[in-house]
């Protein structure tokens, strides 16, 4: 008996000691930055043409996300930076960037190369997320914005500021679905966007609306509240709420006609 307490005493320990340093590291200095490196691109064959190395560039381009806390849209920026570099691709860990996010990165610098005819071997691509005070983001539906910024950046154009655009990126160009678009919505006619880009498919989304219904029993009235299935115009909610107007996208190459000034 006394072992095994010994053991579960040690136990203890150990657990508390791991979850000790797992506090530590989420509670790491925000202000320190860095990048991962992610793995190199496939699609820089030789019918690429080449990429004269200049001065650095930087595209800055509006994405939407969901708060996992409230479940709220929040508005962010996503930076993307060109310089010459040896054809690496970067993303800044502050916040920190979860894999999926990470992959959509490599996918959109690949799309980039593939639409506008550049190889990016003389260079290095930097993505980082700004205007946030989340520790940790994640998620694929910034992929098509980072693809359509990383263009810019090729292109040395930029993103118009009034204009936001939510969605996954293929490696074909496509535009993939996502989840919350009435909540990114909302977030982005809160702050002021005139136009919204969404995926094929999700201008009309189905949401849940609360309905509530009083019933008086003598004295006492009960109320229940349920929740009904309904279908959203959304670009007639976005107009009537916020003056906004909201376009569906099936590639980047559609998306991109919005967006680069």
């Amino acid at each position: 008996m006394a072992s095994k307490s010994a053991v579960a005493f040690a136990t203890v320990i150990i657990l508390t000691a791991f979850a000790g340093g797992v506090l530590v590291g989420w509670n790491w200095n925000p202000t320190v930055t860095g990048i991962i490196s992610l793995p190199a691109q496939q699609n820089q064959n030789s019918s690429l043409s080449s990429l004269t190395p200049t001065d650095s560039y930087k595209s800055t381009i509006n994405i939407v996300a969901v708060r996992a806390q409230d479940n709220q849209g929040i508005l962010n920026q996503a930076v993307v930076e060109l310089r010459p570099g040896n054809g690496r691709v970067l993303f800044a860990v502050n916040p920190f960037i979860e894999t999926d996010t990470q992959q959509s990165a490599e996918t959109a610098a690949s799309v980039a190369q593939q639409l506008t005819g550049k190889s990016l071997k003389a260079f290095e691509l930097i993505y980082a997320i700004e205007n946030t005070d989340a520790q940790l983001v994640g998620g694929p539906s910034a992929g098509a914005a980072l693809a359509v910024a990383t263009i810019a950046a090729i292109e040395q154009k930029s993103v118009k500021s009034d204009v936001a655009i939510t969605g996954t990126i293929e490696s074909n160009g496509s535009i993939g679905q996502i989840g919350g678009v009435l909540e990114k919505a909302d977030a982005a006619g809160q702050a002021g966007i005139k136009l919204f880009l969404v995926p094929k498919g999700q201008a009309n989304p189905t949401v849940y609306q609360p309905k509530t219904v009083q019933e008086r029993y003598g004295r006492t009235i009960v109320t229940r509240t349920r929740y009904v299935q309904a279908t959203i115009d959304l670009n007639a909610y976005a107009s009537e709420n916020y003056g906004m107007q909201v376009i569906e996208v099936g590639t980047v190459q559609e998306a991109e006609q919005y967006l680069i000034a």
